[in-house]
C-alpha cells in the first residue's frame, strides 16, 4: 500500500503506480496535493481496469438513493475517453465508486471551501481484466 502523503508535490501531478493504495481528503486539506493543480494519476498495468471505493466518514444517516448528488467532492476523469464522473458524497458510508475503462484515471479533489467539511477517503486497486476475459473465453 502506498504512503500517499509521502509521495505529493504541488503544482504538477502525482503519479501513484501500484496494486492498491489510497487517497485522504485530509492529504488535500493538509498538504495541497489532489487538487485541479496537483490531480492524483492512479496507474496501473496495461490490460488493468482500476476499481475505486469511497469511504464517506461525514454519513449521518444512509441513503441508498443515489440518482441526486448531495455533495460534490471532487471528479474522476479519463482524458482519453473524455469521461468526467463526479465524486459525489453524502449518501453511504462505503460504496463502490468507480470502475475505470482504461489503465489510467486522473483524480482531483476539491478545496475545501467548494466540497464543505467532508472527509472522505479513497481506496483503489488494478483489476486484471485478462483474467475474467480468458476464463469467459472457455464457455
Amino acid at each position: 500500500m502506498f504512503t500517499v502523503q509521502n509521495r505529493c508535490s504541488l503544482n504538477q501531478p502525482n503519479v501513484l503506480t501500484g496494486n492498491n493504495g489510497e487517497i485522504s481528503s485530509s492529504t488535500l486539506d493538509r498538504k495541497g496535493c489532489g487538487s485541479s493543480k496537483s490531480p492524483w494519476i492512479i496507474s496501473a498495468s496495461p490490460g488493468q481496469t482500476i476499481n475505486i471505493h469511497m469511504f464517506d466518514f461525514d454519513v449521518n444517516q444512509q441513503d441508498y438513493n443515489l440518482i441526486s448528488c448531495r455533495s460534490v467532492y471532487g471528479f474522476i476523469l479519463e482524458r482519453s475517453l473524455g469521461i468526467n464522473h463526479t465524486i459525489c458524497g453524502g449518501h453511504t458510508r462505503e460504496r463502490a465508486l468507480y470502475t475505470s475503462k482504461t489503465n489510467s484515471v486522473e483524480i482531483n479533489i476539491l478545496q475545501k471551501e467548494s466540497r464543505g467539511k467532508a472527509h472522505f477517503l479513497l481506496r483503489y486497486s488494478g483489476k486484471n481484466n485478462w483474467l475474467s476475459f480468458s476464463m469467459s473465453s472457455r464457455l
